[in-house]
């Protein structure tokens, strides 16, 4: 299911997942409800993979614009795209607009990506977006939310790393709109 061990005793408490414990102490999940689960997210995929849905992206230059852009209209479903060079401008649209996905290309400058991640995150609207950003901002992270002069705490539950291939980004964007879904 592609989900952590927290949020599978959640859907076992909320009675997503029927199961049981075993005289150790251990869970025992039917599968005929873990087959239910993968259906009805399939069902929000197929969903989603129909839908025209907004996403609002981040750029260092209109090159990186053009190229994402263009990449996005080979993607099965329709995606409107609301592209900026400016952060400021990015992040009041980002209230404005209320995008399904925030992207943030892995060329904007490093310091300017920390600040972006902070400031979605703080806002109510933006805070419960998914924001895609490069894997690398990712795992660095943690070293840098250890220094108190990085802004931090990072909403990680709504961050999805990609790598320098946008081939897999469409299905990040598809996994990122599913699990808001949940």
């Amino acid at each position: 299911m592609q989900v952590s061990l927290g949020t599978i005793q959640k859907m076992v408490e909320t009675g997503e997942l029927i199961a049981w414990k075993t005289r150790g102490g251990h869970r025992r999940i039917l599968d005929l409800s873990i087959e239910r689960q993968l259906a009805k997210r399939h069902e929000l995929l197929r969903h989603f993979c129909s839908k025209k849905y907004s996403v609002l992206g981040i750029f260092s230059s209109t090159e990186e614009i053009e190229s994402f852009e263009n990449h996005c209209k080979t993607f099965e479903s329709q995606i409107l795209c609301h592209s900026f060079l400016d952060i400021s401008e990015a992040l009041m649209a980002g209230v404005e607009l209320k995008p399904e996905i925030i992207y943030i290309d892995q060329k904007v400058n490093t310091i300017d990506q920390y600040h972006l991640l902070h400031q979605f995150n703080k806002n109510t609207i933006t805070g419960q977006i998914p924001i895609l950003i490069h894997q690398d901002i990712i795992q660095a992270s943690p070293e840098l939310s250890q220094n108190p002069a990085v802004l931090s705490p990072f909403a990680k539950s709504k961050m999805y790393g990609y790598s320098n291939s946008l081939e897999v980004l469409e299905n990040i964007i598809q996994k990122a709109l599913v699990e808001k879904m949940l």
